[in-house]
């Protein structure tokens, strides 16, 4: 993974201060409980089992990596459920490689994301695992799902994209400036 261009070095304190406070609280406009799932309240307490995905953060300049489930307008960092019996770091490699041929050489822990989903009549507790990934410098990727399209975009427009979960947009630029992972959950427990 080559080094990012930064573009998140002219964030002020202050502006970093309120926004990491609204998105580990998951109380800010827009904030979504998951991909994939509606939006739920992160107040009201989640009696059903917790599922675990993870997600890769690949950075090289100043592009990110982003999927998008065709025919919908958000995005999410390409990863997936963990199935039952698999490490995060193992689930992370077998869906990188079936998503988009992509065989990481280095994961390094950037931090989890709290949150529940609505659906089926119930709310389910999730907790996204992120990982920053390093891939050969000449690897080449691209889409293996008809119903997923892996996508390279500017990190500088991640503000104005409809990320999933929406706490990525403070999760993403932490990472990139101080590379130390963070948790980032709810107030309500």
């Amino acid at each position: 993974m080559t080094p990012p261009a930064r573009p998140f070095a002219t964030t002020s304190t202050a502006t970093t201060t309120a926004s990491t406070t609204t998105a580990r609280t998951g109380t800010g406009a827009g904030s979504t409980g998951t991909v994939g799932g509606p939006a739920a309240d992160a107040t009201v307490p989640v009696s059903a089992p917790v599922r675990i995905n993870v997600r890769a953060l690949l950075v090289e300049g100043d592009r990110i990596l982003l999927a998008n489930e065709r025919g919908q307008t958000w995005f999410h960092l390409p990863g997936g459920q963990v199935e039952a019996g698999e490490t995060v770091q193992g689930a992370l490699r077998r869906l990188l490689e079936e998503q988009a041929s992509i065989d990481p050489d280095h994961l390094t822990f950037a931090g989890c994301i709290e949150g529940a989903a609505a659906g089926a009549g119930e709310r389910a507790g999730v907790v996204d695992v992120v990982f920053a990934v390093d891939r050969p410098w000449a690897a080449e990727f691209g889409s293996r799902l008809d119903d997923l399209d892996i996508v390279s975009a500017p990190l500088a427009s991640l503000p104005d994209l409809h990320l999933r979960p929406a706490t990525l947009r403070q999760l993403i630029p932490e990472w990139l400036l101080q590379a130390r992972p963070a948790w980032y959950g709810t107030s309500a427990r």
